[in-house]
């Protein structure tokens, strides 16, 4: 038997925090809703996205670095609304918190960013070996209430469509370095 060691090159960091006090953001949420009932047009396919915000307070303690500008926005999400597969432009980091969520909720997808060069590699590795290093095309998070994922804002994801009538309500920020 050959034998190979794979050497993850260069990988893509994506910072995981549990939020124990998130739903003291729901007030603010409904308090711009009522102001706002419209909301903005961004990376939404439908949908409710607040105006731009800073980003909260509750949230600096878990930012693991400096920063010296931040911008946050609510987003809500009912039965076939998403985002675009898009990235941060003018940003280092991008994350998101999930406030509300239904059961079975679209997931977070990240598209890997060499995907089109590397399609066949991608594809054609055994499985366990794509499951040990993340190596796909897309890589789905499945939100969790509470859970905050933080990653580049050069990475493009996006956030397929809503299945049900209930509310995907996420907090979703940027951060320059």
């Amino acid at each position: 038997m050959i034998e190979c060691n794979a050497i993850p090159l260069f990988p893509t960091m994506v910072l995981q925090f549990q939020i124990p006090n998130y739903k003291d953001l729901l007030p603010e949420l409904n308090k711009l809703r009522q102001q706002d009932t419209k909301g903005m047009k961004a990376s939404n396919m439908g949908g409710w996205h607040s105006n731009y915000q800073p980003l909260p307070d509750l949230l600096s303690p878990y930012i693991p670095f400096p920063y010296t500008s931040s911008l946050a926005w609510y987003m809500v999400n009912t039965n076939l609304q998403g985002n675009y597969s898009h990235q941060h432009p003018r940003n280092d980091w991008a994350g998101v918190l999930w406030l509300k969520l239904p059961p079975d909720p679209a997931p977070l997808e990240f598209e890997h960013p060499d995907c089109f060069a590397q399609y066949k590699a991608i594809n054609s590795f055994k499985p366990e070996l794509q499951q040990q290093y993340n190596y796909y095309t897309v890589y789905k998070f499945t939100p969790v209430e509470g859970q905050m994922l933080m990653f580049p804002a050069s990475l493009r994801h996006r956030v397929y469509f809503s299945t049900t009538d209930e509310e995907r309500i996420a907090l979703s920020f940027n951060l320059a370095l």
